[in-house]
């Protein structure tokens, strides 16, 4: 099952909205207007380019069924191809996000979890609940993270509170 943050449904409504309005009162940005403005709007630069913004899930939040999720594995970055250690529990989701143009994947055969996303600005995390084989849950396994060449991924765990030590 995919996760889009809570917000972002009711976030692109309001801001649909809120453009409709700005279109309807001026026809062209102001002179000068290069970042940050009502007309423009907030521009990725410099390093904000090239860094992930703070992860936009909180650290524990309600999921599917009324389960609260906890982070189990704090959000990491990088550009090079990565394993890292999951514990299994009897749900898993994982968060990917990319910045730049390709597809990052993550894959752990351990789990039969073999997933992708589409990169672009780094800004909407993806979220993918995975349900585990009973037999592996309780194991730590391997995942691989990998992003196209010059793109950078991000990654996040989440797992039900009560499995989350």
């Amino acid at each position: 099952m995919r996760i889009r943050h809570p917000l972002r449904t009711s976030l692109t409504a309001c801001l649909g909205l809120s453009g409709l309005a700005l279109a309807a009162g001026c026809s062209v940005a102001p002179a000068g207007a290069t970042s940050d403005s009502a007309a423009i709007g907030p521009v990725r630069s410099g390093a904000a380019a090239k860094n992930f913004a703070p992860f936009p899930v909180a650290a524990k939040w309600n999921g599917v069924g009324n389960v609260d999720y906890r982070v189990a594995v704090k959000a990491k970055t990088g550009a090079n191809p990565h394993r890292f250690d999951v514990k299994v529990a009897p749900s898993l989701v994982f968060w990917l996000g990319c910045m730049g143009a390709g597809t990052a994947h993550l894959t752990s055969p351990a789990i039969k979890l073999n997933w992708a996303v589409t990169c672009g600005d780094g800004s909407d995390p993806q979220g993918l609940t995975l349900r585990p084989p009973p037999s592996a849950q309780g194991k730590t396994v391997k995942v691989l993270v990998t992003a196209p060449a010059g793109g950078r991924w991000e990654i996040r765990v989440d797992a039900p509170a009560s499995a989350v030590a």
